[in-house]
């Protein structure tokens, strides 16, 4: 019975970062070989509060994904060390739990992606400014 737990636990993880870790690899290429899109001149720049208020916001969901990652490593390393079936079923429920989160925290980010866009120049005479 533990060692089917077992392998069900590989494969849930197997399930989740192998196509993760294939995507985060294609994105680096992606985003290495494109160029960042024109910005109009007179965009507005983000204010120092809307700044702050995201860095929090940053903060609070990397210290849940750590705590989520941690939980997994100790209940994962607990599971081994005392050889117990309910520590194994604890792990598999923290993995969920963490696989959930990082699916959600994707979501938001492809939503905020989709939401951030280039605003269209106006008139053709304004002037743009591109680096290269």
């Amino acid at each position: 019975m533990e060692i089917l737990l077992f392998i069900l636990l590989i494969g849930v993880w197997a399930a989740f970062v192998v196509p993760a870790f294939v995507n985060s690899r294609r994105e680096a290429y992606l985003n290495a070989t494109t160029r960042e899109p024109v910005r109009s001149v007179d965009s507005p720049l983000p204010d120092a509060r809307a700044a702050a208020a995201r860095a929090q916001i940053l903060a609070r969901r990397k210290a849940a994904l750590i705590g989520l990652v941690v939980l997994v490593v100790g209940t994962l390393a607990g599971a081994i060390l005392t050889g117990s079936t309910v520590l194994l079923a604890a792990t598999l429920v923290a993995d969920v739990a963490l696989a959930g989160y990082v699916a959600i925290l994707l979501t938001i980010k492809q939503h905020q992606q989709s939401t951030i866009g280039v605003r269209p120049a106006q008139r053709s005479d304004e002037v743009r400014v591109v680096s290269r």
